[in-house]
């Protein structure tokens, strides 16, 4: 045990000693206490009786070597950490120690030689601290990532040398880890990327804002590529010095063929959408051209069939008059045709400026282009202020499309009915149009939309095959919509939404 003496020569006066007593015993969290050169224990304080479980009666005059597991008493470690500190003049590590009941902790250690101004060894000073729970959580966390197969998690220092690896990193890598531990991270980099300064780059981005994120090809051991998720994280220390990274790869191979053949397939998609429109729009031209060049002589056919009618009819037999009267009909069914071709055609060129539309008023707009006989077979329900923000004649020949299709398609006997109405439907305005007609197989409803798509003959039906195409094409002109509900038998329902106020 130091005597008096030698406690004076350590605390060199009476205050100094006081505050030492005092600072020694305010420490909970730390067993703090002196030893003999010989490794005596000489004091002790709270935070060891706490840690240890001693009283301090119980230990001090005991060898310190008390709180050694066996296996370091067999190898002599307590006398090799004072050996240490007397000569370099401290010696500091971790490992396990002893409690009075025999359960062992993880401590921090801190021997210090105390000696006096002659450089005489007076003992020692030695600090402990439990750092159990700290332990047990780096072990929880290294079992967490070495168990982890799907990333490679590992760390590098701070010049990118790694010093750690998990199983993961082995299975996308193909490293073990004694044959990468040391090594540079750039070697899982192509040679392109390392010729470039890609992997100084990663390091420097991540220093400078505290992280990297990124995706690019890797190098396994094989020699084989793959495409990788990587994010590299700065560890900094207390003093906000630079002491690592940790390094996160994910093998994401799979899923950047996926993304490029997707891409491929969007680049064929818009080729072709390119080709089509482009092809659209030749055939627009041409059957504007075609429809505009076949009005003369379709008009010079008519006038002529009304001029025989007219001036020979009487004298012409009853055949050449029925021939004449096919003529006619043949030739105003034409013209219909070439009139709704033409109005298709201007639908692509025309400009369409949107203006505020009266819904209830477009909507009587229309029910008046139909024939006068069928007009009351159509029943319009519309708020009278409800407004549409379209183009006003477009918006009506749309319209009256589909009343003239329900009134058209109904059954032989039957009289028609169409029922319309309109709601706003938040900042659209919804329209709605029911017929009691034949009705429409599924498997038709996205093809009647089409041009000179006709489901009947014009003998049993009679048109061209265009209005309702006309529709739709309007419609998208002004940002509209157009959806069918039609069964065979249960008539059918279209549902238009255009844009509103």
């Amino acid at each position: 045990m130091l005597g008096a003496d030698q406690l004076r020569l350590i605390q060199p006066n009476l205050q100094s000693e006081r505050v030492f007593r005092l600072l020694a015993n305010s420490l909970r969290d730390y067993s703090l206490f002196l030893l003999t050169p010989e490794g005596i224990i000489a004091s002790w304080n709270p935070g060891a009786e706490r840690l240890k479980q001693y009283k301090a009666d119980e230990i001090i005059g005991k060898h310190f070597s008390i709180f050694y597991t066996p296996k370091d008493l067999h190898i002599q470690k307590p006398k090799n950490e004072l050996e240490v500190a007397a000569a370099t003049g401290r010696y500091e590590e971790e490992g396990w120690r002893v409690r009075k009941d025999g359960t062992r902790f993880w401590a921090s250690v801190v021997i210090t030689a105390i000696r006096d101004d002659d450089g005489t060894l007076l003992g020692f000073g030695k600090i402990t601290r439990d750092l159990s729970e700290r332990r047990e959580a780096e072990a929880r966390y290294r079992l967490l990532i070495e168990g982890v197969s799907d990333y490679a998690i590992f760390s590098l220092d701070s010049k990118g040398v790694v010093t750690s690896w998990n199983i993961g990193a082995q299975r996308i890598k193909g490293y073990a880890a004694d044959e990468i531990v040391g090594r540079h991270f750039s070697t899982f980099y192509t040679p392109e990327d390392r010729a470039g300064g890609l992997p100084e780059k990663v390091l420097k981005t991540a220093e400078e804002t505290g992280h990297f994120q990124g995706e690019g090809w890797r190098v396994r051991k094989d020699g084989t590529r793959f495409w990788s998720s990587v994010v590299v994280t700065a560890l900094r220390n207390e003093e906000d010095e630079l002491i690592g990274f940790s390094k996160i790869t994910r093998d994401v191979t799979e899923r950047k063929h996926l993304l490029d053949a997707v891409q491929r397939h969007a680049d064929e998609l818009e080729l072709r959408i390119a080709e089509r429109e482009q092809t659209n729009a030749e055939l627009e031209a041409f059957s504007y051209s075609v429809s505009h060049d076949l009005r003369s002589p379709l008009r010079a056919i008519e006038g002529f069939t009304d001029i025989i009618n007219t001036d020979f009819g009487d004298q012409l037999p009853e055949q050449v008059n029925q021939y004449l009267g096919q003529i006619s009909q043949a030739s105003k069914r034409m013209n219909r045709l070439v009139e709704d071709l033409l109005d298709y055609s201007r639908l692509t060129r025309a400009s369409m400026a949107p203006e505020k539309v009266n819904v209830a008023k477009a909507l009587e707009d229309a029910r008046q282009q139909t024939e006068e006989k069928l007009r009351d077979h159509v029943k319009v329900s519309v708020p009278a202020n409800l407004v549409a923000y379209v183009h006003g004649s477009t918006f009506t020949q749309a319209l009256y499309n589909l009343m003239s299709n329900g009134l058209k398609f109904h059954a032989p006997g039957k009289e028609p009915h169409v029922e319309v109405t309109a709601t706003a439907k938040g900042n659209k305005v919804k329209i709605v149009v029911r017929d009691e007609g034949i009705g429409i197989p599924k498997e038709h409803h996205e093809r009647i939309f089409q041009v000179f798509e006709r489901l009947h003959s014009a003998t049993k039906y009679p048109g061209t095959g265009i209005g309702l195409a006309i529709v739709k094409r309007a419609l998208v002109r002004m940002g509209g919509t157009i959806s069918l509900q039609s069964e065979p038998g249960q008539g059918s329902t279209f549902t238009i939404e255009v844009p509103g106020i």
